[in-house]
């Protein structure tokens, strides 16, 4: 019986081993309670909540996909007196910067993927404030248990590439005294498991 037993589980882990490393490809739907997309400019950071999204995997590797991210769902984690931490996201969420009543998500569509060892090399088209511009970066993606996980290094987005100068120093009427950095850090975290 115990020797059975051992058959059939050899045979559902290549049963399972073969479906990821077909030629078909496989969909992952990523589970946006446990991805997020981290970002940082000058001395705040925060995260964005993912609102869906699906990977591609052919071969074991990572080859397409797309996500959408919530741009209402923006937080700040560095300021711990709330009224102030509230005043900066209803000014980020404002139309002098993110606009949140007209561009309620931002999208990127992965084009091509390179894989390198343990890193893919991931280029896509992103599209923010209503505006598509193709952007490349590396992220480590691993698959395990029918999860898989992606996790990108630091990804430099200028606002300006997206038609965004409010208080950049390229905007004329800027004080300038008090100018808000072009350059935009984030990080995508992502957990995905196997589309049903």
């Amino acid at each position: 019986m115990r020797f059975s037993s051992n058959i059939l589980l050899a045979l559902l882990f290549l049963l399972s081993f073969v479906g990821l490393n077909a030629q078909e490809p496989v969909f992952f739907s990523v589970d946006t309670a446990r991805s997020k997309v981290a970002w940082s400019c000058d001395l705040h950071r925060g995260y964005f909540k993912l609102d869906s999204g699906r990977l591609e995997i052919a071969k074991g590797k990572l080859t397409g996909g797309e996500f959408t991210i919530c741009m209402e769902s923006i937080t700040d984690t560095d300021i711990d007196y709330e009224l102030m931490r509230i005043t900066l996201l209803n000014t980020l969420k404002s139309k002098d910067f993110l606009y949140t009543a007209k561009y309620h998500y931002t999208t990127f569509v992965i084009d091509e993927v390179t894989v390198q060892n343990d890193s893919a090399y991931i280029s896509g088209d992103l599209t923010f404030l209503g505006v598509t511009k193709c952007i490349t970066f590396t992220a480590a993606v691993g698959l395990a248990n029918d999860t898989l996980q992606a996790r990108s290094q630091e990804i430099i987005i200028d606002r300006t590439d997206f038609g965004n100068t409010t208080m950049s120093k390229e905007d004329a009427k800027s004080d300038k005294s008090f100018i808000v950095p072009n350059e935009v850090t984030i990080k995508v975290s992502i957990v995905a498991s196997i589309a049903k």
